[in-house]
């Protein structure tokens, strides 16, 4: 067993997820939600008829039965999501999103998505579970659609057949299903999450497996997208931190979809194309290109992007960074036998630390020096705004980072563990 693998155990059998119960309630609660077949209890009682409509109150009692059937493959909902409705969406993200209009554009096709989700046959647990995200998250259905946007055109840039671009379809819709399973409150933007809570976000793909498998419709290459669509090549990822060709192509597909569609909302296009030329090693090149080619970024699509924080607070935040690693990297060097540096459960931090050192340099700044970046720039707005997105791009890494160390630390020894404490304090101050 991979020790670098996190805890993932599910907190709740699937059917019985508190998180998502409450968002089917929200939804019984202002539209009709119908049983579209009996319902009966395991010992052959029956506890609603087919017509009946469910509210929030209804739906919780139903969950407290052992049903024949999973409730929400008995349940359809008024309005729901389906295949007309998501190309309605479609329509509207071509219509007024410029990016990915060109994208579907540079596919040579950028009608076949359409056709695509025209003929999808949705399972009714899909459905619901598509129109109780619409209602209750309704940022993370449009991410859902979006990144099926970005996947589909990958499948087809990639020339495969289309059987293959299908599933990975239904899987970018269906991805981030399991966050519907997670409390909401620990994935509000202004939650610091903590190591534990941070567990709960890694079993999101696991919990998404689990939903879809044996769904009608859903082939394996699509759960396993969707099981998968965390995991990166270089073992960074989660939930099982598989390696290279233990990934399947068609979750790498959904990955890069998936990271792309996060970066284009957040950044501009410029800033995405470095976004993946940082996490080389952890993508799929071949398919990273592919996205570039679609993306199709000239230096019009930079988009001046005023910074939140303030640059020199970021610059000194760095400094106490790239300091602190200092001290840190000379005590992990005494502990690592250099037979097996390659084998410690802290080579990631390494690899990473030298990736923010290698962006500095690129960007013609000297890390040993991080003070002299705000002098050199002041008065020369090209330099600035190189160094205003070098910052941004930073604060991403740091953020990652810190992230990984969380999920990695129990597995580093007592020494290693306390010595990263102070490096993690100022990563977090990076965010």
């Amino acid at each position: 067993m991979n020790k670098n693998v996190p805890d993932v155990r599910l907190a709740f059998p699937p059917d019985e997820n508190p998180h998502y119960i409450r968002a089917v309630t929200q939804v019984g609660d202002v539209q009709e939600v119908i049983a579209h077949v009996d319902i009966f209890e395991s010992n052959g009682m029956k506890l609603l008829a087919k017509g009946a409509r469910i509210d929030g109150r209804q739906f919780k009692r139903l969950t407290q039965h052992r049903l024949t059937a999973p409730l929400d493959s008995m349940l359809t909902a008024e309005f729901p999501v389906n295949a007309p409705s998501l190309a309605v969406e479609l329509d509207k993200i071509i219509q007024h999103e410029t990016v990915y209009r060109r994208i579907l554009a540079r596919t040579g096709d950028p009608h076949a998505i359409k056709q695509a989700i025209a003929c999808a046959q949705l399972a009714p647990e899909v459905m619901l579970r598509l129109t109780v995200m619409r209602k209750c998250r309704p940022e993370l259905f449009m991410h859902s659609i979006h990144t099926a946007l970005i996947a589909f055109a990958l499948a087809q840039s990639l020339g495969l057949p289309e059987g293959q671009r299908d599933s990975i379809l239904l899987g970018a819709l269906c991805h981030d299903f399991g966050e519907m399973h997670t409390d909401p409150e620990i994935l509000a933007a202004e939650h610091d999450i903590t190591p534990e809570e941070r567990r709960y976000i890694h079993v999101h793909p696991i919990t998404g497996h689990v939903l879809v498998q044996g769904l009608p419709g859903f082939s394996s290459d699509a759960t396993q997208a969707i099981l998968q669509h965390h995991e990166r090549l270089d073992g960074s990822g989660y939930p099982h931190a598989l390696q290279g060709n233990s990934i399947a192509v068609h979750a790498r597909v959904l990955a890069v979809a998936d990271v792309a569609e996060a970066a284009i909302r957040r950044f501009d296009l410029l800033r995405v194309e470095m976004l993946f030329r940082l996490g080389q090693k952890r993508f799929d090149a071949h398919i990273v290109n592919a996205l570039r080619d679609l993306l199709h970024i000239t230096t019009n699509d930079a988009q001046d992007m005023r910074l939140a924080r303030n640059a020199t607070a970021q610059v000194q935040h760095m400094a106490a960074v790239l300091e602190t690693w200092t001290t840190l990297r000379a005590i992990l060097k005494q502990e690592a036998a250099p037979a097996k540096a390659d084998s410690t459960a802290w080579t990631f931090l390494f690899e990473r630390m030298a990736t923010m050192r290698s962006l500095i340099l690129q960007a013609g700044f000297d890390p040993e020096s991080m003070a002299s970046m705000l002098v050199l720039a002041q008065d020369d707005p090209d330099m600035l705004r190189e160094l205003r997105r070098m910052l941004d791009e930073l604060e991403w890494l740091a953020s990652d980072l810190a992230h990984e160390i969380d999920r990695r630390s129990p597995q580093l020894s007592p020494l290693a563990q306390a010595a990263l404490t102070a490096l993690l304090a100022q990563l977090h101050q990076m965010k």
